[in-house]
């Protein structure tokens, strides 16, 4: 079977799970942009988000995971071929990022949490310079979604899709961190007041 064909059958079978087991509700989803590089951009407070969130994208998504997963070999094979790749923790890891560069030119759609690494406290971490290098040098269109609510059976979690928007090239990296920072808050602040 393809790894094209892999990841269809696979976000096919764990949509509707994850939908009814975790209780999911996404609003905003018409926000995606059918075509063109896209990044999504999620805070990030599980580890079942990734896979989560990837399964209800319209496009086929992409996604880092840490290096030190791709170590187990049966599980590296499954996970890149639910289009997962590795990325050095700690570190600015440059392959990674140029290998996201060359998805973006090739029009396809990445889901980055960049804050790097789960919260603890559900508050918001500092924004990573690598997501405002991919926006700023790939003119993707970013779409920031605010999670809110708790993973666990029934439990209720939400997703808010909000409009997609580009960083500007002359936006210094602090103003881009910002930016993208307050746009994701935006849609936590949706899912909270809701």
């Amino acid at each position: 079977m393809s790894a094209d064909r892999t990841y269809g059958v696979f976000q096919w079978v764990l949509r509707p799970i994850f939908t009814w087991y975790f209780k999911i509700q996404i609003v905003g989803m018409e926000a995606i942009p059918e075509t063109g590089p896209v990044v999504v951009i999620c805070n990030h407070v599980s580890g079942f988000d990734p896979p989560v969130v990837a399964s209800w994208l319209p496009r086929p998504v992409y996604f880092m995971t840490k290096a030190e997963l791709f170590r187990i070999r049966p599980f590296a094979y499954l996970i890149r071929t639910l289009h997962a790749y590795p990325v050095k923790r700690g570190t600015p890891d440059r392959q990674s990022l140029r290998y996201s560069l060359e998805l973006l030119r090739r029009g396809e759609t990445l889901l980055i949490f960049p804050e790097g690494h789960r919260t603890g406290t559900g508050d918001l971490q500092p924004i990573r310079s690598g997501t405002v290098f991919l926006g700023k040098h790939s003119d993707a269109w970013l779409v920031p979604v605010g999670i809110v609510g708790r993973y666990g059976f029934r439990g209720g979690i939400r997703y808010y899709v909000g409009d997609a928007f580009k960083i500007p090239s002359e936006t210094t990296t602090k103003e881009a961190q910002g930016l993208i920072s307050a746009k994701i808050k935006q849609q936590i602040e949706r899912g909270q007041m809701s």
